[in-house]
């Protein structure tokens, strides 16, 4: 009775394997920007702060973190149009 369990069990929720084992769940993926769309959005941050010295690396990585949440937004599939009646 338990093993039919734990093979309904599996079968039903996605964490756990076949054998009723648990499973981790994959890493997301990191998604690559270009180097250059980088480097335009760090250089637009540097103007927009009024271009203060030895603020290279905190520009950049600011850059990278809004390309990746603005990334991250777009790419969730858009929902398809309906249907007139």
């Amino acid at each position: 009775m338990l093993r039919w369990f734990k093979r309904r069990l599996a079968k039903t929720d996605p964490l756990l394997g076949a054998d009723g084992a648990p499973v981790t769940p994959p890493e997301p993926t990191q998604v690559e920007i270009p180097h250059d769309k980088i480097a335009a959005r760090a250089a637009e941050i540097w103007d927009r702060k009024g271009r203060p010295h030895d603020q290279d690396v905190q520009n950049w990585m600011e850059a990278e973190a809004e390309l990746r949440s603005e990334f991250a937004t777009n790419s969730a599939p858009e929902p398809l149009p309906r249907k007139p009646r």
